[in-house]
């Protein structure tokens, strides 16, 4: 993807429900400063980049935390599930510490 196309980003899914963050910006690939999880810490703790998409809500979630791609393909893939549920990448953050 180029930098400033829109895309999505899913968390994951279970059976027939779909977790999903959210529609935003391709912003580049960056440093994930506030990344969660094993993979966004060792890339934070060695200054590697990763894609980066800037959500439309205004957070920043990082490919290393996601399923992301262009956003008339999330749409395919969100169409296939029962229950889209929004989640919050703080509140995931927080609760992987």
């Amino acid at each position: 993807m180029k930098k400033g196309e829109r895309a999505g980003a899913i968390l994951g899914a279970d059976g027939d429900v779909v977790e999903f963050f959210g529609y935003g910006i391709y912003n580049g690939e960056e440093v994930p400063k506030e990344a969660s999880g094993l993979l966004g810490k060792m890339l934070t703790s060695t200054n590697m980049k990763n894609p980066c998409i800037l959500l439309d809500n205004g957070k920043k979630v990082y490919g290393c935390e996601c399923w992301w791609g262009p956003e008339e393909q999330i749409k395919e893939r969100l169409g296939q599930y029962k229950e889209v549920r929004i989640a919050d990448i703080d509140e995931v953050r927080n609760q992987e510490g």
